[in-house]
């Protein structure tokens, strides 16, 4: 493959994982399975999956600061909630983190609503691109190379 096409298959893949963090039904499951028979070796598997991770990343954090910003509720029991949700974030960081990690890893419960979450109650900006970083990685990561490695051995 040439790397003119590596560039655009690349690209593609970075601007549809971007699209998969904002849309919920344009699947980056699905994305990332397609990479396994296209990526024709290991380590560009590995930059397809790196690209995949950043660009949900980029969209996740698009919907962060969207919702950190917007969420501004007037009904006083929108309030409340959003208050009674947030004090246990601050005595107890690591349980959130812990709920992001296992969220951007395993999808339960799904990224998308810990992302707008996150944003809606403040949780740190930096925490929260690192831990979704971390688990969105070892999410595409197994997804891509145990296919890849079952396809090799067959």
């Amino acid at each position: 493959m040439d790397p003119h096409s590596v560039a655009w298959i690349a690209g593609g893949y970075y601007a549809l994982a971007v699209v998969s963090a904002l849309v919920p039904w344009v699947n980056a499951e699905v994305l990332m399975l397609t990479a396994v028979p296209q990526a024709g070796s290991p380590a560009r598997l590995a930059l397809l999956v790196a690209l995949v991770t950043l660009g949900q990343m980029t969209g996740k954090a698009t919907m962060y600061w969207i919702a950190r910003s917007a969420v501004r509720p007037q009904a006083p029991r929108l309030q409340q909630m959003i208050e009674r949700w947030r004090e246990p974030l601050v005595r107890r960081p690591h349980v959130a983190m812990g709920v992001m990690l296992l969220s951007a890893t395993l999808g339960v419960p799904p990224f998308y609503i810990i992302t707008l979450a996150a944003g809606a109650l403040h949780v740190a900006f930096g925490r929260f691109l690192a831990v979704g970083i971390v688990g969105r990685l070892l999410h595409f990561a197994v997804l891509a190379f145990v296919p890849h490695l079952l396809w090799r051995n067959l």
